[in-house]
């Protein structure tokens, strides 16, 4: 999927907080911060961010699901709108990762299990024209790129993720110790 206009992101969102909002019940539950935190992980943040590893996101698609995220730490932890607690405060508490890490990190998967697949799948062969277009080989011989400036790729988002050059990481992807080392949340601690 493809942002192209924030109106996408903006049904998942809008749907989350309604159907959620109404059910909000396990952030004013006398359950303890752990259990609250996996409720959300696992029925909240899993819906948003199904899907997100095809996503080509602009900054602020990622601002807006990171806000969303952050709302709902604050909800689940009892923080209101006058409380002055920052997001570097709330995220120490929860100790969650970022929306957009999870992402990046759901992103270097799938380029690394399609990197992993037979040259004859469709996946496999799909990456390599796009490689190929992206570094300058033309489909067809007739063919020419439209006017206007290309929209940014899921190659140009992966290539920012893992800082490689994709041809270098379709290579590295080749190799699973290698590419676990390239994971974009490698520096981190699981959780």
């Amino acid at each position: 999927m493809t942002f192209h206009s924030n109106y996408a992101l903006s049904c998942i969102i809008s749907k989350i907080k309604r159907d959620i909002g109404r059910n909000y019940d396990f952030c004013r539950a006398m359950l303890c911060l752990s259990t609250k935190l996996r409720i959300y992980t696992s029925l909240v943040q899993s819906v948003v961010l199904y899907g997100s590893e095809t996503w080509t996101m602009r900054k602020v698609d990622s601002d807006r699901i990171q806000s969303f995220h952050m709302q709902a730490l604050r909800r689940i932890l009892g923080i209101r709108w006058y409380d002055k607690v920052s997001n570097a405060v709330v995220n120490e508490r929860t100790k969650l990762p970022d929306v957009p890490s999870l992402i990046a990190d759901r992103r270097h998967s799938l380029f690394g299990h399609i990197c992993h697949l037979p040259e004859n799948t469709p996946a496999s062969q799909a990456l390599q024209l796009s490689i190929e277009a992206d570094t300058g080989t033309s489909p067809a011989a007739d063919w020419k790129r439209p006017p206007g400036r290309p929209r940014r790729n899921w190659l140009q988002q992966v290539e920012e993720d893992i800082g490689l050059y994709v041809g270098a990481a379709q290579i590295a992807g080749r190799d699973r110790s290698t590419w676990r080392t390239l994971r974009p949340s490698a520096g981190q601690a699981q959780q």
